[in-house]
């Protein structure tokens, strides 16, 4: 058995102990079998979770405080709230490994998650079960890990495509509604410059009907006995 030490710098979060795992297991060189993680402190737990969400913390730990709120408006919930979190999360996990390798997706991480922090020094037990490496045989990734990387990599690759496609068609609508806007604007703009042609004229030939209408009252009255 080996005791590792991990803590966070808030009042809450996650530490990856991924890597503590996989030096323990390349230290006691096991080749398959389980690897046991437990955490005998009352407000910490152990999970398998994404790490590839930079929001992993805040996100984990906003959903379950949901349902488990430290406070309840302005009433203080309890002192064991951060107990019953840690219970429901799990204080030990085991693992699969196969060849020296742990089985986990390919962006899966092994977390100690804190509720009582911030802390520095949570006590993390491992153990082990299984075969032994051979003298001289190295670890190596799984043909059944390697089989699901490139599962998963075709994957977000096929779902990047669809998200790239998606983006393209989206700019290509909004371009053209773009375009149709500013040619609506350019023939609006045109048909305001005929009127505003218009106008004008129509007023100088109203005013040439209005002198000739005086001028012929004035020939009219100037020849009148």
């Amino acid at each position: 058995m080996k005791i590792i030490e991990a803590g966070v710098s808030a009042p809450e979060g996650l530490a990856d102990i991924t890597e503590q795992v996989r030096e323990y297991i390349r230290e006691v060189r096991l080749k398959d079998g389980f690897v046991y993680i437990q955490i005998p402190e009352r407000t910490c737990a152990v999970t398998i979770t994404i790490n590839d969400d930079f929001n992993i913390d805040k996100d984990f730990l906003n959903k379950i405080n949901r349902f488990l709120p430290k406070y309840n408006g302005m009433q203080f919930t309890g002192w064991t709230t951060s107990n019953v979190k840690a219970s429901l999360v799990g204080m030990s996990e085991q693992v699969m490994v196969e060849s020296g390798e742990l089985i986990l997706g390919l962006h899966q991480s092994i977390y100690m998650v804190e509720f009582n922090g911030p802390s520095t020094d949570r006590r993390i037990y491992l153990s082990h079960m299984g075969t032994t490496l051979a003298e001289g045989e190295e670890p190596r990734l799984p043909q059944v890990l390697e089989d699901l990387y490139a599962a998963d990599l075709a994957k977000e690759q096929a779902e990047k495509e669809e998200q790239d496609r998606i983006i393209a068609e989206m700019r290509a609508e909004y371009a053209e509604r773009i375009r149709k806007q500013k040619e609506e604007a350019a023939r609006a703009a045109a048909e305001r410059w005929q009127i505003i042609k218009i106008i004008p004229r129509k007023k100088q030939n109203k005013s040439r009907r209005n002198r000739a209408t005086r001028a012929t009252l004035k020939t009219a009255t100037g020849s009148a006995p």
